[in-house]
């Protein structure tokens, strides 16, 4: 695979993710749910624009064409699961940070570079988010730390 390919993949991916997303926010009954996956549709077209501005400067007058197939990958999701999707959501977002670390590996300028490595920082915190909610879908989230109860219970 060509850089240039590698680069339209990853935008293809991006848009498959804000697709995800969009889709999860209108599925999610939970309005701070819907809140979090319309979130990260925002951040996910940010990605897809910057990684497009990347690729002009990479390859100035390089036609960019994407084509963004249905993911195959959810063949099999149970959609009705929300743990389900959620960690498929966090397995997507694991490999668009790799794959965020492997081209800012493959580039030589410091500021793409720079980018990509933020891109991927990013994409872990994505997982963050999500595992926050599967936190809360399963009753597991704490806000407070428990040892800051200590002294303050009953035997």
């Amino acid at each position: 695979m060509t850089l240039q390919e590698t680069y339209k993949m990853v935008i293809s991916a991006e848009i498959r993710a804000q697709k995800l997303y969009e889709a999860l926010a209108k599925s999610f009954g939970k309005p701070e749910t819907k809140a979090v996956f319309t979130e990260l549709v925002v951040l996910e077209k940010n990605h897809e624009t910057k990684v497009r501005e990347i690729y002009a400067e990479l390859f100035p007058g390089e036609d960019l064409t994407v084509r963004v197939e249905e993911p195959i990958e959810l063949q099999g999701l149970n959609l009705g699961d929300p743990k389900a999707v959620l960690d498929f959501a966090i397995q997507r977002e694991d490999l668009a940070a790799m794959i965020y670390l492997s081209l800012a590996d493959q580039t030589h300028s410091f500021e793409i570079k720079k980018l990509l490595n933020k891109f991927a920082a990013e994409e872990e915190n994505h997982k963050i988010v999500l595992q926050t909610e599967i936190d809360r879908l399963q009753g597991t989230l704490e806000w407070f730390d428990p040892s800051e109860l200590n002294g303050l219970m009953e035997d």
